[in-house]
């Protein structure tokens, strides 16, 4: 594979974990309230998690990233090719408009990462069959982990299966997965 591709980033916004098995990747930053959205539109504020991504999605949607995805299995996924140009002016205004229904969690709503339940979520990740996984970099309410550095590959099945493993022990709030390696 060419190193343009190992470069390219993956995001995944965390929605919560809606099974214990849930796969959480997440990025992005925070979202508001449908009736902060800018939308005009009123309503209650969502208080489940899996209500919070539906909201934020809607909320993307209304506010001009018209193909914005809907949450699925737990996960709203941007990836490259999805059509999603997350650095452009109208999803970083949506994104800006629609920050307090972001579903990242407690962290997201501006708290921040406790350093040591990330490094002993990242050493669990370590022990069930990732013994590259880097410790991730706190950065406020979000983690920040290079997959791409290290050449594991984010859809693999070991990734999949040690996320899953540790997933009682993430903690919350974004995360923001750079690269990963091809595949």
């Amino acid at each position: 594979m060419n190193q343009s591709r190992k470069r390219k980033s993956v995001r995944i916004l965390s929605i919560a974990p809606l099974a214990a098995s849930a796969l959480l990747l997440a990025g992005c930053s925070g979202g508001t309230s449908e009736a902060d959205s800018g939308s005009g539109k009123s309503g209650a504020s969502p208080t489940s998690q899996a209500d919070k991504g539906i909201a934020y999605a809607k909320c993307m949607r209304e506010n001009g990233v018209k193909n914005f995805p809907d949450p699925e299995n737990g996960q709203i996924k941007i990836t490259p090719g999805s059509g999603l140009d997350m650095k452009s002016p109208e999803f970083q205004k949506a994104q800006e408009a629609c920050k307090k229904l972001s579903p990242q969690g407690d962290a997201g709503a501006g708290g921040k990462i406790d350093s040591a339940k990330a490094a002993a979520w990242a050493e669990c990740i370590r022990k069930n069959g990732i013994p590259d996984f880097p410790d991730p970099e706190i950065k406020g309410g979000a983690m920040e982990i290079d997959l791409a550095a290290a050449g594991i590959k984010p859809q693999g099945d070991k990734f999949q299966k040690a996320m899953s493993a540790c997933q009682s022990k993430r903690p919350q709030g974004g995360m923001m997965i750079k690269g990963g390696a091809p595949q």
